[in-house]
């Protein structure tokens, strides 16, 4: 075990704590413990805690509103929630709430001492070199995968096995899952970390210009080719090429990039001169490639190409347990990023939030928390600072509280956060449209309308 790991322990029975305190120690592991759930939170609230055990049923402050509020203040600590068959359904419905497992009274030192073997070893990955994947002390937004979830655990499970390979890779997932992430995950855990990470979206260039993309050109290849210029894939050339939206490629292309699999080579365009390169080749897609394969749009001989592995990446409504770890992951990083004092979300406002669909998946869930950041008043998100059309759908019979000053006018509210928001973006109008959910013409009108120059 490992002696950095500081463990917290709260039960109301005396000869349980008594027992979990002195069985750890021998083991070298640093713990503290109560019998009160009140002091708990006190503890907790003063140290940094890596794992917190804690009865479900006590007296006063139970252990249920201990992981609400561990949850709250620092939702990556790990919570083990002590349960005996009486309480067992609570114990279940702990898990949904964020707690990394439970354990059955009388404690079974072997099942504990698993548990926490397997939280200090994600605890001690985190802390080495490795700028991998981390399920437990985020990396900045855009550089890894969040969740606690069984589904992401398994994604996780999945990339640390593939990762040292060079198998073909296709990740399956709606828009804003985090497919490109799961794929940078892949390069920076394998061999090939040192090497580049190219990526291109297919979805967002025609045939002709997809092709010069990705293959590049030699001079004089078609009338604006001024110059000769190497594709994406000799940039990855030695790394990894990430192909995002393959799904939208056209047959013929999709012919090329079979050859260059296959052969390890290609041509630029105008030139009859191959080049071998070595690429792993990760690719990904939002379509059913099934169906696409059926209505003859997408190449069987590729796709059983692309996918020696495949990764499903979960949407957002499937897991809703994972909200308010990366809510309050992505409250920190804006408030940074806006120069705020740190700022959580408000278990009202969470609850909303997993109550909520989330069509655009972890992307529009970062920038819902974006711009509630950008509005919110005090040190925490309310859920009157999510968008209004979240709002309306998880609670369309919510009324905002009034200004201690009085009710505002919704114009004189309107302008006071676009002001606001343009403060934050430092004037940057494409950024505060893009902030406030509104084309920059729009924004545009309405500065024009409050007269704001």
């Amino acid at each position: 075990m490992d002696q950095a790991i500081k463990i917290l322990i709260v039960d109301d029975e005396e000869n349980c704590l008594r027992s979990l305190r002195d069985v750890l120690e021998l083991e070298n592991i640093s713990c503290t413990t109560t019998s009160s759930g009140l002091k708990g939170l006190e503890l907790f609230a003063h140290d940094e805690f890596d794992i917190v055990i804690t009865d479900v049923r006590m007296p006063g402050v139970s252990g249920i509103d201990l992981l609400r509020q561990v949850k709250r203040l620092r939702p990556e600590t790990f919570v083990i929630m002590l349960t005996g068959y009486g309480s067992i359904n609570d114990a279940v419905a702990s898990i949904k709430m964020g707690a990394y497992q439970y354990i059955l009274k009388p404690v079974i030192m072997d099942d504990l001492f698993a548990l926490i073997k397997d939280i200090t070893g994600q605890i001690n990955r985190t802390a080495g070199s490795s700028p991998l994947m981390d399920l437990k002390e985020p990396l900045p937004v855009g550089k890894t995968i969040l969740g606690r979830s069984i589904r992401l655990q398994n994604v996780a499970k999945l990339i640390s096995k593939i990762a040292s390979t060079d198998l073909p890779v296709l990740i399956l997932g709606e828009s804003g899952t985090g497919k490109e992430l799961a794929a940078t995950a892949i390069h920076h855990t394998s061999e090939r970390a040192a090497k580049p990470f190219v990526a291109i979206n297919c979805a967002a260039f025609p045939d002709t210009l997809l092709e010069s993309e990705l293959f590049g050109y030699e001079k004089g290849a078609f009338t604006d080719a001024r110059t000769s210029k190497a594709g994406r894939i000799e940039e990855a050339d030695g790394g990894t090429l990430f192909l995002d939206e393959i799904g939208d490629m056209k047959p013929a292309m999709q012919a090329k990039m079979l050859r260059v699999l296959e052969e390890q080579e290609f041509q630029r365009l105008g030139s009859n001169k191959s080049r071998r390169i070595d690429v792993r080749l990760i690719s990904a897609t939002n379509r059913d490639l099934s169906q696409a394969i059926a209505e003859k749009g997408f190449r069987t001989d590729l796709y059983y190409r692309l996918n020696a592995v495949t990764i499903a990446m979960p949407p957002l409504r499937e897991i809703p347990e994972d909200i308010p770890l990366l809510a309050n992951h992505f409250a920190r990083d804006f408030a940074a990023r806006f120069n705020r004092e740190t700022i959580s979300v408000e278990e009202e406002a969470i609850a909303a939030m997993q109550r909520y669909p989330w069509p655009g998946n972890v992307r529009e869930l970062a920038n819902a928390i974006r711009r509630a950041v950008a509005l919110s008043e005090g040190p925490t998100i309310r859920i009157y600072d999510l968008p209004p059309h979240i709002i309306q759908e998880v609670a369309p019979s919510y009324e905002i509280e009034p200004a201690p000053s009085g009710v505002l006018l919704l114009e004189e509210v309107e302008k006071e956060h676009i002001l606001k928001v343009l403060e934050m973006t430092d004037g940057n109008r494409s950024e505060a449209a893009q902030m406030l959910g509104i084309h920059r013409d729009t924004l545009l009108r309405k500065l024009k309308k409050y007269g704001v120059e």
